[in-house]
């Protein structure tokens, strides 16, 4: 009856506000008597034609951060690619995983459901440091309902998702992320597990940049992600093979003062990073990197082709 009640109730609301793009509204929910979210339809809605959506998940901070503050942050990345984005509240403490939080935001999308035409092949969640985490811990846990996970500079480190990440086999995961916000944990550490547990994945981990969702070109970074997302099919055992062998090519492994990269005139860019996310600074030869007076430790070779394939291999030196 409860889940009847607040799928009527924001009913009533999107009916008063059905003209608006930006819709903040609230209802009683649980213990919390004015529970709220924030939405945004694109110009392009069309009632007829079923609708991509977007859960958008906060951060933490809530001296900034809230439902509708987070809305008006991705409103330019929603309205670029058609999407109906979803924001549910954290409440008082921002956690946007708590159990009243991840409930809320269940009735809150059963919500949207019935008063939306939603594609609901094409559903998609995202979020930022704290939200980010909750893509993988509300995410993982409903697989069956999400097409794609956009986690951008997610505060999570593999033990938070170790029970989960089984439930990532097929599905495709885009991950943002800087070089100066704990790369090993939050990011390497994750790629690493997602792919051993069978998902599709892609990432972009970029120079300079720590803990923010204020980083250069964030609209074109996030739609790029999304249209990967959006055409995204898992890899055929054929390409994962290949993508293996690639891997395998690659020696010595561990290396010294050289890593061997065969057809290296294939990949538009290469980077090598240490595990903290310090870019690492080498010279091309024939068909290889140099790298002398690098310190023993793990580091990550990142390759890219123009046709925006890309490998991200972990070396030990």
């Amino acid at each position: 009856m409860k889940k009847v009640t607040a799928i009527i109730l924001f009913s009533f609301l999107c009916l008063v506000n059905l003209m608006s793009q930006a819709i903040d509204g609230s209802f009683a929910f649980d213990t919390d008597p004015d529970k709220q979210y924030s939405i945004y339809v694109p110009t392009s809605y069309d009632a007829g034609i079923p609708q991509k959506l977007m859960l958008g998940l906060h951060p933490l901070n809530t001296s900034r951060w809230n439902a509708k503050a987070w809305r008006d942050t991705l409103v330019t990345f929603a309205e670029t690619n058609n999407l109906l984005l979803v924001c549910p509240d954290g409440g008082a403490d921002g956690r946007i995983d708590d159990p009243i939080d991840t409930a809320f935001t269940t009735i809150l999308l059963d919500s949207i459901y019935q008063w939306y035409n939603v594609d609901q092949s094409q559903k998609y969640i995202m979020g930022f440091s704290w939200g980010g985490k909750t893509t993988y811990t509300y995410g993982l846990r409903r697989t069956d309902e999400f097409a794609g996970y956009l986690a951008i500079g997610a505060a999570v480190t593999v033990s938070e998702i170790s029970s989960l990440v089984t439930n990532a086999k097929d599905e495709s995961f885009y991950l943002v992320h800087g070089t100066q916000d704990n790369v090993q944990t939050r990011y390497s550490s994750i790629l690493e597990q997602l792919e051993l547990n069978g998902a599709c994945t892609n990432s972009t981990l970029m120079d300079n940049v720590g803990h923010t969702i204020d980083f250069p070109n964030r609209n074109e970074i996030l739609t790029d992600a999304f249209i990967w997302l959006e055409n995204s099919n898992c890899l055929s055992s054929t390409e994962e093979e290949e993508q293996d062998l690639i891997a395998n090519r690659v020696y010595p492994n561990p290396f010294e003062d050289y890593i061997t990269i065969p057809s290296l005139h294939i990949y538009s860019k290469i980077s090598l990073y240490s595990t903290n996310g310090q870019l690492q600074p080498f010279t091309l030869g024939d068909d290889k990197i140099n790298v002398p007076n690098l310190n023993p430790g793990q580091y990550i070779l990142s390759l890219f082709t123009e046709q925006g394939i890309d490998n991200h291999l972990l070396l030990k030196l």
